[in-house]
């Protein structure tokens, strides 16, 4: 069994009417903001820096590098 992300990017209109762009991880599914001073590269390089970025894809086997 293995968890399943969505790929790509997500969009969200909040209740007063704005639009906010969710760009979706591939290492850990998580919905990173896109915005200034924060987004998905961003988000890539702390994989890198703390050594999470490398891991076993469940579904595959795969040996998964950021």
């Amino acid at each position: 069994m293995g968890v399943v992300f969505p790929e790509g990017t997500v969009s969200l209109t909040t209740a007063d009417g704005n639009t906010v762009i969710l760009r979706i991880c591939e290492l850990c599914g998580a919905a990173v903001v896109e915005a200034g001073g924060t987004d998905l590269a961003f988000h890539k390089r702390w994989h890198r820096i703390t050594g999470s970025g490398n891991w076993l894809d469940p579904v595959t086997g795969r040996h998964v590098v950021s």
